[in-house]
């Protein structure tokens, strides 16, 4: 990962941890809410790689299952697993952020958990239409992951190795 001295203004600006983070934030708050559970860790590296890819988070929907979504546009996935890992300094450094603002926490089971006496992060408070639009596709991905199963079969259909 470059110094921030060294990276570009465009990647400073668009893949700075605070908006990143508020991004992971939104899917683990999401996912928290629906399932009562802890956000199994591994599955942190793919939220940003589905949400910032424009055409791919033009097509995210909760109404269709992530398995059939999967089967229904297979071509999202195509570099799918390139863009994760070329984004795994960048979720990195979004949940690192998050832990040390005390926003979540690892849980005994290596699972993150938002801190429940911390104040939520608004949804709408300094956004535009594209931010809100990001917020609102990492919770329809919350909902994917509550609903596929295991982590492992969430990595299979999304043809990424853990």
């Amino acid at each position: 990962m470059l110094e921030w001295r060294d990276r570009s203004k465009e990647v400073a600006f668009l893949l700075n941890p605070a908006f990143c983070g508020r991004i992971i934030y939104n899917s683990i708050k999401k996912y928290s809410d629906l399932t009562h559970r802890a956000f199994p860790f591994p599955l942190t590296y793919l939220i940003l790689p589905l949400v910032l890819h424009k055409n791919t988070r033009d097509l995210i929907n909760s109404r269709t299952q992530m398995l059939i979504w999967v089967q229904r546009y297979p071509e999202t996935l195509i570099d799918f697993p390139k863009r994760t890992r070329e984004l795994v300094p960048i979720s990195n450094e979004a949940l690192e952020l998050l832990l040390q603002t005390g926003l979540l926490q690892i849980t005994n089971n290596g699972e993150l958990e938002i801190v429940q006496t911390i104040k939520a992060l608004s949804k709408t408070k300094y956004t535009n239409e594209e931010i809100k639009d990001c917020i609102s596709k990492s919770e329809h991905i919350a909902k994917w992951f509550a609903t596929a199963g295991k982590t492992e079969t969430i990595f299979i259909g999304m043809g990424v190795k853990p």
